[in-house]
């Protein structure tokens, strides 16, 4: 079973990963799903490459401006609904992108080695989808098709992509057991912080305890003796508040999340969970909400039993 699909008219082509279409009220990025193509110009948070070149202009080959494309979200919620709740980090609306001529545009690219099988924010949401998925980027390995081959395509090693694979898997590993957990305790289950944002706003204002199922992506000293942890998201920010980081509770804090959840920007080959469930109250700061915690026992890797 798919998503909520509608058909919309390409603007252009950002990236070969990024697309803008005609939107309800306004032109739409769109981040598409599954795909992480390298850069074709300066400014992001990856190299840009010849190869990432490469990918622009096979998304240019296949979205002409004008032409109608298929959208699919990635729930089956009404198509407002979809547009305001599947969002990226940056804003950006999440879905999956189908050709003019019908075709996976996703299955595409990564078959053909412009990109591999992202999944470092969770398996496709549906299973024919991750499957086809899965296959397409075992059949571009076999060959040592586009970045597979980064040689080749780039010159020199631009991305690590078998050690950045292995820490995506485990992210999406951590994703799908709390999208099980979800499915079968839909009451119980913890709030998501990108799919249930506004329920946690709410709950903040009204100073109510939670468990939040989130991305832990930084840590910083604040204030003298406060830390926060924050997600990495600039569209839906939330972070966990420490009052106190210099006492041996909250050491015990700052241990386990450094050597457990959090990697060390200057360690990129020394990955780690990145995702954490945390109990705690919740409140307003800043306008955005957080979670306060004061001992290591409130995070835990897996699903409240």
């Amino acid at each position: 079973m798919g998503g909520t699909k509608i058909k919309t008219e390409v603007v252009k082509v950002v990236d070969g990963d990024t697309i803008t279409v005609k939107g309800k009220d306004k032109d739409e990025k769109i981040r598409i799903l599954a795909l992480d193509t390298e850069e074709s110009q300066p400014g992001g948070d990856k190299p840009m490459t010849p190869w990432g070149k490469k990918a622009k202009e096979e998304a240019q080959r296949i979205f002409v401006a004008g032409k109608t494309v298929t959208l699919e979200f990635p729930g089956k919620e009404a198509a407002d609904v979809c547009w305001e709740r599947y969002r990226d980090n940056y804003g950006r609306a999440m879905a999956y992108v189908y050709a003019p001529d019908g075709s996976d545009y996703q299955k595409h690219m990564i078959g053909q080695g412009y990109s591999p099988y992202f999944v470092k924010y969770g398996y496709a949401e549906f299973a024919a989808n991750h499957k086809a998925y899965t296959n397409a980027e075992v059949a571009a390995q076999k060959e040592n098709k586009g970045l597979w081959d980064q040689i080749s395509v780039n010159g020199s090693e631009m991305r690590n992509y078998p050690l950045l694979s292995v820490w995506w898997h485990l992210r999406a590993q951590i994703i799908d057991e709390y999208r099980s957990y979800k499915a079968h305790n839909p009451k119980k289950a913890p709030m998501d912080v990108n799919l249930d944002y506004d329920k946690i706003v709410e709950k903040a204002n009204a100073g109510a305890e939670a468990v939040i199922f989130t991305e832990l992506a930084g840590f910083s000293r604040i204030g003298g003796a406060h830390g926060i942890i924050r997600n990495s998201s600039l569209h839906r920010p939330f972070s966990i508040f420490m009052r106190d980081i210099d006492e041996p509770a909250g050491q015990k804090i700052v241990n386990l999340i450094s050597q457990r959840y959090i990697a060390p920007s200057k360690q990129p080959d020394h990955p780690r969970r990145s995702y954490a469930y945390i109990k705690g109250l919740l409140q307003i700061y800043g306008g955005r909400p957080e979670l306060v915690i004061t001992s290591a026992d409130q995070i835990w890797d897996g699903p409240p039993k």
